[in-house]
């Protein structure tokens, strides 16, 4: 009895029975046996679906895919701590790695969404899978496309050619569980032949690389991996068994943009403890930064979410579409995320910053400017500051010490007649302002202060430099490694210039690319949006989704600040950088629920309020007009003119209001009619003067009649 109510369901995880060696992806669960002929199956079974298998379906992804879903956010978290974006070149090896993971990711995805089994067959495929991703985290810490490594690229072509062979083996061993259905065995074996090609090119490819020499192959990787996902999207519409129509593949690639969010979320609590080591952590700066870094994620959760409440399945070719738009949107929306735990870090180095600046520059400071400054005074009190100052940031370099005493010396050898020269200078705070005072000057008075003004700021760049060691912005070690004697260029504080010129672009890149991609993943967003939605759109949804594309504009625009130093520099030094990301995302969620259906409702209460006033005002103005004699049997009536509401875009048009009240068998009759209602009203007592206890009583009855049905009002 318990088999017959458990017939046509896979309970083999209730039960506990045995895991068999392979196993069919049909409907109906069957042991697969390799030297069976009918593979399992009945005659009758085999006959009736000859053409067309039947095969298993989930609405939701299997244990096996969420697990190695993990590994790829794994994957995905540890080349983002180990390899951040210093430069043009690191960036391109972290869109490149990004891109690798993710549509290797994808092909596997495609076949588990489709033929996806629980046999010793498909967990040893999958362990190889899994290999494959931990295989991508060795590469991490070396993995350069600009700065090749022979031995780290061989490994990468390798990596990704086991992963082709162990899929071609899952197609083939599928291809001969359904090899008596005639509609599966062609696009199988064109799916299992494409990642054999696939693996034995990347295979090739490995061989190519060599020791001290840059090699383009490398391109190999994105060509096939690219056209292996292209390829097999097409090969879904050859047969209805391919289709991915019934599976659940938007809910893999949904469950894969919220594995990205959570790990951007692990991103960003690191940076949280990073700042935290560190004094003077909580500020109002900190607190900001932090809650527009999680309040971002969180509206960008919140927005993809309700974009998609049209359900999860689509028809074949929006599918195909919206799957193909996630490439993109995954790649943006990693940017931004790494923009964001970049833009929490430098939030918060931007405010420490100045406080090096005002004690770089203490020329506004009576203790040490005053009548009685010296220039031993000013050195000394200078080595005072900048020692606490690196007594709670640690400098990294190790000649910065040197750098700081050169700098402290300069200042001592300042003749002493120059100070009360320089207690009348009007330095003001600005750069152009120092250049005016120094063109005001000549002599030993300009030497001696261009002698200082060049001190202060090698003592700030110097401060800067630990600043950015303790916040775990490291670029020193990539200047050595391009040239090894630049750490060497104490004097003048050479190399810790370009460290910190090093930095300040670390900083101008995280903002081009974090606004360009939040921009691209806002358009994104409403493109996926558009081919995910099936119904017709009212005028305010494509309002929105013009409103909506033209913020992904403006904001991925705003990189162009890029061209004006100026204004990029002021903006970089305000607060604004990562809130206005946070504002843009903000309003966004607001307009998604904002419906358009308020305005309507609001017109139609006044529409009907409006009629109703009409029919007062017709009652009152006959009221006043009558001229009926009491007791006089007949009716008088009269005619009271105004204007019909026009409804729905039509002209106002005149209307007549005939009021009318009489007397018949003791009773009042007052009716009000029009060409579109008539209202009517009567006293049910014989006594015209009221009742005894108060008024009459007035039995009212309404009407609608001749009212067009596209006239009629309702509240929707």
């Amino acid at each position: 009895m318990a088999e017959t109510q458990d017939q046509g369901r896979d309970t083999s995880t209730a039960t506990g029975s045995k895991l068999h060696l392979f196993d069919t992806p049909l409907a109906e669960h069957r042991e697969f046996d390799q030297g069976s002929e009918t593979n399992g199956l009945s005659a009758d079974h085999t006959d009736s679906f000859q053409d067309t298998p039947q095969l298993k379906r989930y609405e939701e992804p299997t244990l096996l895919e969420i697990f190695l879903d993990l590994f790829f956010a794994a994957n995905y978290e540890v080349f983002g701590e180990n390899h951040h974006v210093a430069n043009h070149a690191r960036f391109q090896a972290y869109v490149g790695y990004f891109c690798l993971l993710w549509l290797t990711w994808f092909i596997v995805a495609l076949y588990d969404v489709r033929f996806v089994t629980d046999s010793i067959f498909a967990r040893a495929m999958r362990a190889i899978q899994l290999g494959v991703l931990v295989g991508f985290t060795v590469i991490t810490p070396k993995f350069d496309t600009t700065d090749q490594e022979a031995q780290t690229m061989r490994t990468t072509s390798i990596i990704l050619s086991v992963s082709r062979f162990s899929l071609a083996a899952e197609y083939f061993c599928t291809l001969w569980s359904l090899r008596r259905y005639k509609t599966v065995r062609t696009p199988l074996l064109i799916q299992g032949s494409l990642h054999v090609s696939s693996a034995a090119i990347l295979l090739g490819i490995a061989f190519i690389f060599q020791e001290d020499e840059h090699s383009y192959s490398f391109m190999a990787w994105y060509f096939v991996a690219g056209f292996e996902a292209l390829a097999s999207l097409l090969l879904s519409n050859v047969s209805p068994t391919f289709g991915l129509t019934e599976t659940h593949l938007m809910k893999r690639l949904t469950l894969m943009t919220v594995m990205i969010l959570g790990a951007s979320i692990c991103e960003v609590a690191k940076s949280v403890v990073t700042i935290v080591k560190n004094p003077d952590a909580w500020d109002s700066r900190t607190i900001g930064h932090v809650t527009a870094a999680i309040a971002t994620i969180y509206f960008i959760f919140l927005i993809y979410f309700d974009w998609i409440r049209s359900g999860y399945h689509l028809q074949p070719i929006r599918l195909q579409i919206w799957t193909a738009l996630h490439f993109p949107f995954n790649l943006a929306l990693v940017l931004l995320l790494q923009a964001v735990q970049q833009y929490v870090i430098w939030g918060k180095l931007v405010g420490q910053l100045y406080k090096a600046l005002d004690i770089a520059y203490p020329l506004d400071d009576p203790s040490i400017i005053n009548n009685s400054t010296t220039s031993a005074s000013v050195a000394a009190a200078l080595n005072h500051s900048v020692a606490d100052f690196l007594e709670n940031y640690p400098a990294s370099i190790e000649s910065t010490w040197d750098t700081i005493n050169e700098a402290v010396r300069n200042v001592s050898e300042v003749p002493d007649s120059f100070w009360p020269e320089f207690r009348r200078l009007d330095l003001g705070s600005s750069l152009t302002d120092i250049q005016k005072s120094l063109d005001g000057l000549t002599g030993d008075a300009k030497v001696a202060l261009t002698t200082i003004m060049t001190s202060a700021t090698t003592l700030a760049v110097t401060m800067a430099n630990a600043l950015f060691g303790n916040f775990g912005i490291e670029v020193g070690s990539e200047i050595v490694k391009k040239n090894p004697n630049a750490s060497k260029a104490v004097k003048g504080g050479g190399f810790q210039f370009q460290v910190q010129e090093a930095a300040w672009n670390l900083y101008r890149l995280a903002f081009a690319y974090g606004y360009i991609s939040c921009g691209c993943a806002i358009i994104l967003m409403v493109l996926l949006t558009v081919v995910a939605r099936t119904r017709r759109y009212t005028a305010w949804q494509i309002s929105r989704l013009i409103i909506v594309s033209a913020l992904g504009l403006g904001v991925g625009l705003t990189a162009t600040l890029w061209f004006n130093d100026d204004r990029f520099e002021d903006f970089l030094g305000r607060s604004w950088v990562l809130p206005t990301i946070t504002i843009v995302w903000a309003i966004i969620l607001i307009i998604t629920h904002i419906n358009g259906r308020g305005t309507q409702r609001c017109a139609s209460y006044f529409e009907k309020r409006f009629q109703h006033s009409e029919v007062l005002m017709a009652r009152g103005k006959f009221s006043r007009e009558r001229n009926v004699e009491k007791g006089e049997k007949g009716v008088a009536s009269r005619e009271v003119g105004h204007t019909a509401p026009a409804l729905l875009g039509e002209e106002e048009t005149p209307a007549v209001a005939h009021v009318s009240m009489g007397r018949e068998n003791n009773r009042t009759i007052f009716r009000v009619s029009s060409a579109h209602s008539e209202i009517s009203a009567m006293s049910t007592h014989s006594n015209p003067r009221g009742r005894q206890n108060g008024e009459p009583k007035v039995s009212m009855e309404e009407r609608t009649t001749d009212i067009p049905p596209n006239c009629r009002q309702n509240d929707t």
